[in-house]
């Protein structure tokens, strides 16, 4: 009796899909790690004083154009 094959010999498929190196199998925890602590350290520095809109004190009067009248 001649031997009968299984299969195909060659196929369109790899054999296994090639295993992602390790940065990008964990670059999402990496990322997410970092934007949590730029956001700690921009909210450490977000309750500073803020700046008061006061006008200037002035020592003298401001100039008047106009005569002033009696």
């Amino acid at each position: 009796m001649p031997k009968q094959q299984s299969g195909p010999v060659f196929t369109l498929q790899p054999a296994a899909p090639a295993q992602p190196g390790r940065w990008l199998a964990h670059r999402h925890k990496v990322l997410a790690i970092a934007g949590l602590v730029i956001g700690f350290l921009i909210g450490q520095h977000a309750d500073a004083p803020a700046a008061t809109n006061t006008p200037p004190a002035h020592t003298t009067p401001a100039v008047s154009s106009t005569p002033s009248t009696p």
